[in-house]
């Protein structure tokens, strides 16, 4: 398994438009293979640099390469995208731990 953590650097008062673009996109990839989950983060802080984080779990790499095709490139290229900056990078989990353990 891996894990996507994809930070956003929305613009204030854009924070509805960057949410409706991006459910499209994650609409997109929900039916991709490999998909498994995803939680998308909102800043409390309304001056946090990265208003949205979203950390997504794949069952590989080669899925989520996969699944990055021409149809995903066609979502995230559209030129509304360009004011939601995206710092996404792949991890693997090397610890974790639950309360009372």
């Amino acid at each position: 398994m891996v894990t996507l953590v994809n930070c956003f650097e929305v613009p204030a008062g854009r924070e509805e438009e960057f949410f409706s673009m991006w459910q499209q996109v994650n609409t997109y990839m929900h039916g991709k293979k490999g998909y498994l989950e995803h939680k998308l983060h909102r800043s409390l802080a309304p001056d946090a640099r990265f208003r949205f984080i979203n950390v997504a779990c794949w069952a590989s790499q080669a899925d989520f390469d996969a699944a990055h095709d021409d149809g995903f490139r066609a979502l995230v290229t559209k030129p509304e995208w360009s004011a939601f900056r995206p710092f996404p990078s792949l991890y693997e989990v090397v610890h974790e731990g639950k309360a009372g353990s």
